[in-house]
Parts: structure tokens; C-alpha cells; sequence
């Protein structure tokens, strides 16, 4: 008989956690004492290393142990002379067979396919999402994406009544774009919940076999959704004669509005409604001048609403490439002649806003800002040139006159009366919202004439690449500026009215001599 090497009572002594010295020494047996008997019902506790480990995982095996012979206690309460003879036939052993297979196959099952509820599965999700944010591996933006997809998904499940990851099968999903478009008709908000969900799935319930891998695998788990070129108009471009609109009204009337005196009513213990004013507030006079300045730097560097916010001093270059002049050329060039000094002309003279090198007759100052910028969304760096110089100059004395200090470290649109910190992008939104569906609504905007959708802050990064394009910028150069591919510029930007390039299509080309033949040089000959 094998030597036990070591047992410990458990399940408040129904059984024991045992091992032997014997072959069977490192494993870890459960046992339980058959009652009336000198004999014990023995099992093995697979993957146990330790008796710490067995004596964890014992209550599981005792279940098993009870459901292979649930009524042994019965059989032992009978004297061993009056057992009847139980012995089975080969088909009733066979078929008692098979149901111990099925029921150990769905054990395994249950192992290698845990059980989880889907919203825990999503939160447990949208937690390492957040971990990333934290990290500064992901935009605080794009969570918020995920966060509200995910909210939708949640709800379309609960629509399905489907509670657990064990109940999603290849057909779940197939209503989504159905369940959305009672909500929205927006196909690209969609598609982009569409790859939430994917990436949901892919990343957390397949990784973590929570579903089975073949589901994904198969490649028509999720519906898919056509987007048309309408669908891509989300962010239609300003027209010029709606930007000069817009641009006005804030400058001219709403800006101006907070240098203005706020009547107001207030009361004292001697009199009830006091006519009277407030003095502006600093801190409306400095965000409405921000604003201003704000959309003028998104819709001129064709920048993302998050790289504007982000946007610092340090960031920021400027460079006097000086440009040519003409008539003060004539007056520079009359000027030494008077002193009896002759001038040499350049050949070619240069035209006017030709940029010149330093000391050069007729050069004025013609100062060039430079922007360097990195995209979250594609971690892609680039630098911007633009015509912003005395903006950011003006916006800086401004911020002096305040008697505010700027470092080369500080957002260039800080908020100055909340410690500095970055500013916030939701607020802007809403206020331009407010400007621009007030203008709207008073008819003084056209809208876009080949989208139905309203202006969004995006809407100025969609002109600064329309109107490059009708300028015919290269577009190699405008894809690096923006950031963007060219595939990408043509399929999501190329939104242009037809007429403003009218001419192209119907200049009539008069008739032109025949073309001379070129000569062809032969090497050989000589």
C-alpha cells in the first residue's frame, strides 16, 4: 500500500486534500470516507502544484466527485447483502458513457469560454482605454469617441436582450445599422461606431475568450455600411462671402460688445429696481478677443481644432523674407542718383511681392510665420508656413497690455484667468455654434452649396484645403502641410463649385500654326 506523504481536512471535514509517496508522487488528490465502509472515493485536482493550491481548487473537484455518483450514498445505506444487482448492459453502459464525454466536454468548454456580462466586458474595456489616455498614449478626444460609441452598443444589446458574452453568435450584430438609423442618419458616425465595436471585440472578447476567435475570424461578423461622397460633407468649407460674414460679426459687433456697459437692475434696503451698468468683465474682453484670433489661426493654417488648442509660443517662428517693391525701388534708386552715385539695375528686375535678399533696393519687410505641429491622430509632424506674423504679434501685445507674462512654454491660447491651462475646446464649439446658427437663422449666411450641414470648427480646415486647391497648389505640398494623404485630400476635400473654375473648361483655343518638327541628334555621327 502506498505512503501517505501528507493530507489536510477540508470542506469542514467531509473530505481530505492527500498525496502519496507512490507513482502518482507531486499530485494531489480530493477524497471522501464512504460511510459504513472501510473505503474512500478518490479523485485527482488537475493543475495543482501545491497543497495550497489543491486545498483552493477541492470544492470544485468534491461537486464533480457528487455528479459521476450522486446516488452512491444510497447504494451504501443498503446492507451489502441486499444490494441488488445493478450491473448495466453494454448499450445503457455506452450510452452512460456518453453523457459523462458531453458533460466534461461542457466543462471544458466553460474553461476555455468564460462567462462575462457585457457591460462589464465594456467598462473593464473603456478602463485600459482610459489607462492610455492617462499614459499620453491616446487623445482625451478619441476616448470620448469610444465612451459614446460605446453607450450605443450598450443599448442595442439590451434592445437584443443579450446580457452575457456567452450569448453573442454570428448573426448579433446584424440589425446594428437598422437600430442606429432611428437615432441618426449620419452613416459616417456609424461606420466609425461600426469599428469601435470591432475593435471591442477583436481586442477584449476574442483575446480574452470570451467569444469563440472563429466568429471574428470569418470576416462577416459585423455589417458593413456604404459611404457615399455626401456622407463625407460633415465638415462642408465656408465660402468666402459667409467667412467675410462671420468674420465681421465677431469682430465688428460681438467682440466690441464686451468693451460695452451691461445695464443691469439691482436693488438696495432704500430703493427696488436700480437702473444701472456693469463695467466690462476682463475675463469676457480677453476670451471674445481669443476667439477671434482663434478662428482666424485655424481657418489659415488648416490646422485641427485640437493642434490650435495646443498650439504654444515655442511652436511659433518668425522670419523677415523681405519682398520687392517697386515704386520704392524708383524712390531709393532717385534718391542716390540725386547724391551723384549711378545705380545698376538687377536683370531681370524682380517683380512686385517677389521675395529679395537682405540690402536689396525696393525690399520691404514681408515677415513669414512658421508653425510646427504634431497631429494626434497620425503622430506625423510637419511645419506650416502662413501669413499669420502680425496676428500673433497683435495677439501678443494684447495679452502684455493685460500685464500677463508669456513664456516660450505657455499655450499661445492660454486661459490667462485659469492658471494657464490649455483652452477649452468645447466652450469654443458652443460659441461658435451660437454665432454661426444665428447668423444662420437671421439668413445672412448662404451655407455651402453642395451640403445640407452646418459649419463645424472642422469647417475652417476644410477652406484652408479648398481653397489651396483652387489656387492649384501642389497637392504633394498640401497633403504634407495638412496632413494628409493625397488619396485622402481628393476623396474628403474635392467639394469645389464648378463655376469658380469655369474658365478652364470653356477657353477657346484659336488656331495655332503647326508645331515645328524637333531634329533628332544622332551620337553616332560626328
Amino acid at each position: 500500500m502506498p505512503k501517505l506523504l501528507a493530507k489536510q481536512k477540508v470542506l469542514n471535514g467531509r473530505g481530505e486534500v492527500v498525496t502519496w509517496s507512490d507513482s502518482n508522487v507531486g499530485k494531489f488528490f480530493y477524497r471522501e470516507k464512504v460511510k459504513g465502509r472501510k473505503t474512500y472515493r478518490n479523485k485527482l485536482i488537475p493543475n495543482a502544484k501545491t497543497m495550497e493550491e489543491a486545498v483552493s481548487m477541492c470544492m470544485d473537484i468534491a461537486i464533480q466527485l457528487r455528479e459521476e455518483d450522486p446516488h452512491h450514498l444510497s447504494k451504501d445505506a443498503i446492507p451489502k447483502e441486499q444490494v441488488p444487482d445493478e450491473s448495466l448492459s453494454l448499450v445503457e453502459r455506452e450510452e452512460k458513457l456518453i453523457k459523462r464525454k458531453e458533460r466534461l466536454a461542457r466543462e471544458e468548454r466553460k474553461k476555455e469560454q468564460p462567462k462575462m456580462t457585457v457591460e462589464k466586458a465594456l467598462n473593464d474595456w473603456l478602463a485600459g482605454q482610459k489607462k492610455r489616455v492617462d499614459a499620453g498614449r491616446f487623445a482625451e478626444a478619441s476616448y470620448s469617441h469610444k465612451y459614446y460609441s460605446c453607450l450605443h452598443i450598450k443599448s442595442y444589446l439590451e434592445h437584443k436582450k443579450i446580457f452575457f458574452s456567452s450569448q453573442i453568435s454570428t448573426d448579433t450584430f446584424d440589425d446594428y445599422i437598422e437600430f442606429r438609423y432611428q437615432d441618426t442618419q449620419k452613416r459616417l458616425v456609424i461606420q466609425r461606431e461600426l469599428a469601435v465595436l470591432g475593435e471591442w471585440i477583436k481586442s477584449y472578447l476574442v483575446r480574452f475568450k470570451y467569444i469563440p476567435a472563429h466568429l471574428w475570424l470569418d470576416g462577416q461578423f459585423l455589417p458593413r455600411i456604404e459611404i457615399r461622397q455626401i456622407d463625407r460633407d460633415a465638415n462642408p468649407a465656408i465660402n468666402a462671402d459667409d467667412w467675410k460674414v462671420i468674420l465681421d460679426y465677431v469682430r465688428d459687433v460681438w467682440r466690441k460688445e464686451a468693451y460695452e456697459p451691461t445695464p443691469i437692475t439691482t436693488s438696495n434696503q432704500f430703493h427696488k429696481n436700480i437702473q444701472t451698468t456693469r463695467k466690462p468683465e476682463k475675463k469676457v474682453v480677453w476670451f471674445r478677443n481669443m476667439f477671434w484670433t482663434w478662428i482666424r489661426v485655424a481657418k489659415n493654417t488648416g490646422m485641427s481644432p485640437e493642434e490650435v488648442c495646443k498650439l504654444k509660443w515655442k511652436n511659433i517662428e518668425i522670419r523677415d523674407v523681405g519682398r520687392y517693391n517697386s515704386r520704392k525701388a524708383e524712390e531709393e534708386v532717385y534718391a542716390i542718383q540725386r547724391e551723384g552715385i549711378d545705380v545698376i539695375q538687377d536683370s531681370p528686375e524682380p517683380e512686385d511681392g517677389d521675395w529679395v535678399p537682405e540690402h536689396m533696393i525696393g525690399r520691404e519687410e514681408r515677415l513669414i510665420s512658421y508653425i510646427s505641429t504634431i497631429r494626434k491622430k497620425t503622430s506625423a509632424p510637419r511645419e506650416i508656413p502662413c501669413d499669420l506674423a502680425y496676428l500673433f504679434q497683435r495677439w501678443m501685445n494684447f495679452l502684455q497690455e493685460l500685464n500677463v507674462g508669456v513664456n516660450p512654454d505657455d499655450f499661445v491660447f492660454a486661459q490667462i484667468y485659469n492658471e494657464k491651462k490649455e483652452p477649452s475646446q468645447a466652450r469654443i464649439r458652443q460659441t461658435w455654434r451660437k454665432i454661426v446658427d444665428q447668423l444662420m437663422s437671421e439668413g445672412k449666411l448662404k451655407g455651402h452649396k453642395f451640403s445640407d450641414r452646418k459649419y463645424t470648427l472642422y469647417s475652417m480646415r476644410s477652406t484652408f484645403i479648398e481653397d489651396h486647391l483652387l489656387r492649384r497648389t501642389d497637392l504633394y505640398l498640401l497633403a504634407r502641410v495638412s496632413g494628409h494623404s493625397v488619396t485622402t485630400l481628393m476623396e474628403s476635400y474635392e467639394r469645389l463649385d464648378i463655376r469658380q473654375r469655369a474658365q478652364e473648361l470653356t477657353t477657346i483655343e484659336h488656331r495655332k500654326g503647326k508645331a515645328p518638327e524637333s531634329q533628332v541628334i544622332n551620337l553616332f555621327d560626328s
